[in-house]
């Protein structure tokens, strides 16, 4: 009988993993095809420059604390292809160390959506939008 159980609760945790991979395939998938289109990559590299260039530039405070936490290789956020748009919402709602959080007035959430779009951007699009 115990045997039984645990293969049932194993079939059980397999179920859910699946389930859990499923959803991320998708959720990639999503961010992949949302807001890669050439002027939708401008209008968000544009609001970057513009909400985050302060301190997410070249010789900006996030740049260089950056490069002190995580190397200069990953300082500039528009270098990066490590990064998932929810990643970039949940730091920018959220704040991260010396990092304030932006309000949503401050950065509206369709225009963190093309930002976090910009940043996240496939490799093909990352030449044409640098």
């Amino acid at each position: 009988m115990r045997a039984a159980g645990a293969k049932a609760w194993a079939q059980i945790a397999a179920g859910a993993f699946a389930a859990v991979i499923v959803m991320m395939i998708s959720m990639i998938g999503a961010s992949l095809s949302a807001g890669d289109t050439a002027p939708d990559l401008e209008k968000g590299k544009t609001l970057f420059h513009a909400k985050c260039g302060y301190c997410h530039l070249q010789g900006g405070t996030g740049t260089i604390m950056l490069g002190f936490r995580l190397g200069k290789d990953r300082a500039l956020l528009e270098n990066r292809t490590d990064l998932t748009a929810a990643y970039i919402e949940h730091v920018a709602r959220a704040g991260i160390g010396s990092m304030p959080r932006l309000t949503r007035i401050e950065v509206p959430d369709s225009e963190l959506k093309s930002i976090a779009a910009y940043l996240t951007r496939p490799a093909t699009a990352r030449d044409t939008a640098k």
